[in-house]
């Protein structure tokens, strides 16, 4: 493999994913790593730190030659459970744990666990690669926590003032992708990349199937080097999702702007999780393979330019009511619709196929 006969530069965390398996990959610098498959019954949330223990925990791994070798020549090997190496106490341990990633891993166990981890962060606590979620986790679940920024909890920036953490949701993000694969469908559409152009704390994420020709003109533009440092809200949304999070995040902000956008974005993609799981399923009837890609391109496409649109209104609508000086308290109600996202549209008659209709 590559990492056998090159090594790697720096530490990584990688998930490779294809319809049938997930697996994990601990880069632990050098030659050295191992790989193990996800359990089909099991969720994984981790912040910038490793949190592979034991290899026997995984019915399947793969591990460089010298990874136990390397650590027990040189006497820095961990031996834990049953004389079995730690992988984390030998290459990481809690001593190199810092707040930053380990409240993010914290936060992402108490909102898929809650049962089971409370509202106390503890910073030498050891949180699970792989551990059971208290329901089945969806992909608004996801959203939810790319967005987080410990509501709820003594540590938020927005409803405690915390201005010493950095949340899960920061105003630094670039950009957020959800990966979204199908097991049921044929591999060439089986897989959903859910973008969100900079920040998701207040901004959306779109759909991009894998079988889609292009993305719709916002989304594929690329801003001219001479352009370098212009603002511009009114063709790209990354600066949208930028310039909504400078006017809706803090203590001052948050609930009289911040929450009404991420509810209506909340309400959006919920439609657009359902919506495409049907779109999907009548592309999956298409027989003509060019057909089926623009019928998902138009879909996609689409939904790109209405939430592009709506994140545009919604930047003018927050910086009006702030110019207006709104003290009421209360919070900003937004004049948008977010049901136009539950439209599914129709197969064109000439994809069909034969005298008209669908192929079951």
């Amino acid at each position: 493999g590559i990492v056998d006969k090159y090594g790697n530069a720096e530490s990584n965390i990688a998930i490779i994913a294809d319809q049938n398996e997930v697996w994990y990959v601990e880069l632990y610098g050098g030659h050295q790593y191992a790989a193990v498959k996800m359990p089909n019954d099991k969720v994984a949330v981790f912040g910038n730190e490793f949190s592979l223990e034991y290899l026997s925990d995984y019915e399947d791994s793969i591990t460089s030659a010298d990874l136990t070798k390397l650590p027990e020549e040189n006497g820095f090997a961990v031996k834990g459970r049953n004389g079995e190496i730690n992988l984390f106490e030998t290459y990481a341990g809690t001593k190199i744990n810092n707040d930053t990633a380990h409240m993010r891993t914290w936060e992402g166990h108490r909102l898929l666990e809650p049962s089971k981890y409370s509202s106390d962060y503890d910073r030498n606590a050891m949180y699970p690669l792989a551990f059971t979620p208290d329901k089945k986790v969806s992909v608004q679940d996801v959203a939810h926590i790319l967005r987080d920024r410990y509501e709820g909890t003594p540590y938020s920036p927005d409803e405690a003032g915390r201005n010493d953490t950095r949340a899960i949701g920061s105003d630094e993000t670039l950009s957020a992708h959800i990966i979204q694969v199908f097991s049921n469908l044929p591999s060439e559409m089986s897989c959903v990349s859910w973008i969100s152009c900079g920040p998701p704390v207040y901004g959306v994420f779109v759909p991009v199937s894998n079988d889609c020709v292009n993305v719709s003109e916002a989304y594929g533009a690329n801003q001219p080097a001479n352009d370098t440092g212009v603002f511009d809200t009114g063709h790209y949304p990354y600066y949208v999702s930028k310039g909504l999070c400078t006017q809706c995040m803090g203590p001052d902000n948050y609930n009289v702007y911040g929450k009404p956008v991420q509810a209506y974005w909340n309400e959006s993609e919920g439609y657009m999780f359902s919506s495409m799981g049907e779109v999907l399923s009548k592309a999956a009837q298409i027989p003509d393979n060019n057909h089926r890609a623009n019928y998902l391109t138009s879909y996609c496409n689409d939904v790109q330019t209405k939430a592009f649109n709506d994140a545009k209104e919604m930047l003018n609508e927050v910086i009006s009511n702030q110019n207006a000086n709104n003290a009421s308290g209360r919070s900003m109600e937004l004049k948008l619709d977010a049901s136009q996202y539950q439209y599914v549209p129709d197969v064109p008659a000439d994809a069909k196929g034969l005298f008209g209709f669908l192929v079951p």
